[in-house]
């Protein structure tokens, strides 16, 4: 019995001091993006290209609007094409589609247009909800790993050990039929006046492969809801 409480005890200790890392973790992280600056900014746009497997690159209107309302606008082979989340519906209208048409999303282009562009960090409105996994392998590095497990969705992040700057996160949807598996990578970051911002994110999946590449980024240019709602009352 006196073992069993001494294991007990150990065990306490143990995750009262993984709490307090991952709470450490997470502030730091927080400040290495600039968070508390982010949480002024409702509306952000972003002019620049999404690149497709082929690496072919087409110009590219980023428009996100807090929270989670996220639309892409560009130019595909002369053709317009539009790409949005209101955070709940998600729609598309795209000349590489089957028809040139308005029609709701497949599972993975819905996880890659909500995940396109966050306010700072992806993690901020999660932040009470997240379990710390410790140190995770990824391409050889090991990172501060941290695990969201929604109702629709399981996503883990990985945290540079040294800038606290999130490079990876696996999103991988809980759907019945057949999982999507997705992994977005992160490279590089530019600071626009304190603002930590992705230069580009890519997105992998089993089938598909797809960059954004963020040229210019304007703040607090505002955005009308409609913009992100599915057209025609469809």
């Amino acid at each position: 019995m006196i073992r069993q409480f001494f294991i007990f005890i150990l065990l306490l200790v143990s995750q009262a001091s993984m709490a307090q890392e991952a709470r450490e973790i997470l502030r730091k992280h927080f400040k290495a993006h600039g968070q508390d600056l982010w949480k002024e900014m409702n509306s952000v746009i972003v002019d620049g290209k999404w690149v497709d497997e082929d690496y072919h690159s087409y110009p590219m209107k980023l428009t996100y609007k807090y929270p989670g309302k996220i639309r892409l606008d560009g130019t595909y082979e002369d053709k317009r094409y539009a790409e949005a989340t209101n955070g709940e519906l998600s729609w598309i209208i795209a000349p590489w589609k089957s028809r040139y048409e308005v029609q709701q999303m497949g599972t993975s282009e819905e996880i890659v247009i909500k995940n396109s562009f966050s306010r700072g960090s992806p993690l901020d409105p999660l932040r009470d909800h997240l379990s710390f996994l410790g140190l995770s392998d990824i391409e050889g590095v090991l990172y501060f790993t941290f695990l969201m497990d929604e109702a629709s969705y399981r996503r883990t992040f990985y945290i540079d050990q040294k800038n606290y700057r999130l490079y990876y996160e696996k999103i991988e949807s809980k759907f019945d039929g057949t999982p999507v598996s997705i992994l977005k990578t992160i490279e590089k970051y530019k600071l626009y006046n304190g603002l930590l911002v992705p230069t580009a994110v890519y997105f992998k999946g089993e089938d598909f492969e797809r960059e954004l590449v963020f040229d210019e980024i304007y703040v607090g240019m505002g955005a009308n809801d409609d913009l992100f709602e599915m057209p025609n009352g469809q």
